[in-house]
């Protein structure tokens, strides 16, 4: 029954610790800020695989100084969408901002949680200790919490 734990969290961690840099750059205050302007989007073989990625590229404007830089642009945008973004210090990448940036980035973590939420749910009903069944309520949450995360981060990053 723990086996069926450790896919949930590895999920939840692995997708974390992958959006970090991204997250910390929507909130970042060291980051300029700015608007991005998507010029077009390709897709590309991932990392020598067969895989292929979306990749973006657009115009970045500071807000500061007005000056422009090409960057490349937020996966899941379309050409000619235009949205508030933080430019990496290299200049080279830029994400989307704040709340909606934290929580476009952390999509993938919130279907961790659902996984995690539902193999504890699982876990405490087939238990043999009749005492476990209060943290049903707390598995239950876990799994909500998720579902809700994974909601508002899709609607998040498409908008």
């Amino acid at each position: 029954m723990v086996a069926l734990l450790i896919p949930g969290g590895g999920w939840a961690t692995a997708a974390t610790v992958q959006a970090m840099p991204d997250v910390r750059l929507a909130i970042s205050e060291s980051a300029a800020p700015g608007t991005v302007t998507v010029r077009g989007c390709e897709y590309r073989n991932y990392s020598n695989s067969s895989r292929r990625t979306r990749f973006c590229y657009g115009t970045f404007v500071y807000d500061a100084t007005g000056e422009a830089v090409q960057v490349s642009a937020h996966r899941k945008a379309d050409p000619g969408d235009v949205y508030a973004a933080r430019i990496t210090p290299e200049g080279d990448k830029a994400g989307l901002r704040d709340v909606r940036g934290v929580l476009a980035h952390l999509v993938t973590a919130f279907g961790g949680l659902i996984m995690l939420g539902l193999a504890l749910m699982v876990l405490v009903f087939f238990a043999r200790v009749n005492t476990l069944w209060p943290f049903m309520s707390a598995a239950g949450a876990v799994a909500v919490v998720g579902v809700v995360g994974m909601v508002v981060g899709s609607i998040a990053s498409n908008t």
